[in-house]
């Protein structure tokens, strides 16, 4: 497997499908996606989990891309899930399209009035639409093929068009920690980062370095980045449990392990970051 960021051959890394690469850092994966199949996650507590640290995430991405995104401009937001991050746009007077493979999850953000394609990105836009911003809010680490989707961002942006990505990198301190582990032979923690055996996986994991030299390299200078939320103790035991294979005693440790970790989380790299991108 050669490097997305940098071409170099990559190495197996510390779990069975994941792959890195010595010279740039840049992580890959082999996992594949099950994506309106059998779902092993609890729906219900995924969406009590995540809602507040995402949405309250969706707000500061706004806040500090209100200088790049004019107010009358259209949005799309690829793999828009429940619809969250639409809400957030719309309530901000932006027009605001969303694309999501997951049906179920199409239902729900249709429910709350939003205009959702259901399937892939590109796939299930014509050859002459256009947006003045498109975003990738937790879902570029899920794609398998990121190339082809840089370039498709491309030709659907207008000119000047602006990238918004959200996603969780390597650099942090929580992924460090659970690659740690790992490397002694406690693989769970780093499992559960890369979602191995959830029904869309990470397949990749850019650094706060790796994912500005892969995007320059598809004409995509980046504009700023910053840092973002990823751990918080309200909804954390929820969010440990949707994953149903986890039992009580296992995610009541995790929980424990979590909310110690949350204490010094600030004082070190964040573990999730947005990026935001032009058009070259």
């Amino acid at each position: 497997m050669l490097c997305l960021v940098c071409g170099s051959q990559m190495k197996a890394d510390l779990l069975d499908g994941i792959y890195r690469c010595p010279q740039c850092g840049f992580y890959a994966s082999t996992f594949t996606h099950r994506i309106n199949g059998e779902e092993p996650l609890d729906e219900l507590r995924r969406e009590d989990a995540l809602q507040s640290l995402r949405v309250s995430n969706f707000e500061r991405i706004l806040d500090e891309c209100k200088d790049v995104i004019a107010p009358s401009a259209t949005i799309l937001d690829v793999g828009c899930g429940h619809g969250w991050f639409l809400s957030r746009a719309r309530a901000r007077g932006y027009r605001a399209i969303g694309i999501e493979p997951d049906e179920g999850m199409a239902q729900i953000a249709r429910g709350s009035g939003h205009e959702v394609r259901v399937g892939f990105f590109p796939d299930v836009l014509n050859a002459d639409e256009r947006y003045d911003a498109i975003t990738f809010n937790d879902v570029f680490e899920h794609l398998e093929d990121v190339r082809g989707a840089a370039s498709a961002v491309a030709a659907h942006l207008k000119d000047p068009g602006t990238l918004i990505i959200n996603l969780p990198v390597s650099d942090g301190l929580i992924f460090r920690l659970a690659r740690v582990a790992a490397r002694f032979g406690f693989h769970g923690a780093f499992s559960r980062m890369w979602q191995r055996g959830f029904p869309s996986p990470h397949l990749s994991y850019f650094s706060a370095s790796t994912l500005p030299r892969f995007m320059e390299r598809q004409n995509f200078t980046l504009v700023r980045s910053g840092r973002l939320e990823s751990l918080r103790t309200e909804g954390l035991f929820q969010r440990i449990r949707y994953d149903r294979s986890v039992g009580l005693l296992k995610a009541s440790a995790l929980y424990l392990t979590a909310c110690a970790l949350s204490l010094v989380t600030r004082l070190f790299p964040s573990d999730t970051r947005y990026f935001v991108f032009r058009k070259k």
